[in-house]
């Protein structure tokens, strides 16, 4: 005697359930948009450049991704240059996204489920002269002598 006997109409059911379950797979829509003032900036994440902000881009896997945004000078804003951030961004599952409860959303669930996360930057204004001065300060107390620096004269 076989250890599963089943009649064959429940065969048949069990088979339309599966076929049922496989036409209808659930779908997840991940994205991470990044929004600068102003607009326009350069937006590297984990260090690949993915483009000028405003910009959306999909992602398969939670964690913590690395954004980097930075806005080169342009004439026609009439700033010489703002300055870059920097961020570390979280992006977390939502309950519905963690294991084991994730199998429904991801495999079961009969439609596309959206899950977006948003990050904005506001780029400041900084004073290149005296960042430029900042970076001499720092190479001559290493000893540095730049191009511009007076030379000092040995006394032995």
């Amino acid at each position: 005697m076989p250890l599963i006997s089943a009649k064959p109409i429940d065969r048949i059911a069990i088979l339309l359930l599966f076929s049922a379950l496989s036409i209808v797979p659930g779908c997840v829509d991940r994205s991470l948009s990044i929004r600068t003032d102003p607009t326009g900036a350069q937006v590297f994440i984990d260090g690949v450049d993915v483009g000028e902000s405003p910009v959306t881009l999909p992602f398969s896997h939670y964690g913590t991704r690395e954004v980097l945004v930075r806005m080169e000078e342009d004439d026609q804003r009439g700033e010489r240059s703002l300055a870059p951030q920097h961020r570390l961004v979280h992006l977390s599952p939502p309950w519905y996204q963690r294991f084991p409860i994730d199998i429904v959303s991801e495999l079961l669930w009969p439609g596309t489920i959206k899950i977006s996360y948003e990050e904005r930057f506001v780029l400041q204004p900084q004073d290149l002269d005296a960042l430029s001065e900042k970076f001499r300060a720092t190479a001559r107390e290493h000893g540095v002598i730049g191009p511009l620096d007076p030379p000092e004269d040995d006394q032995r």
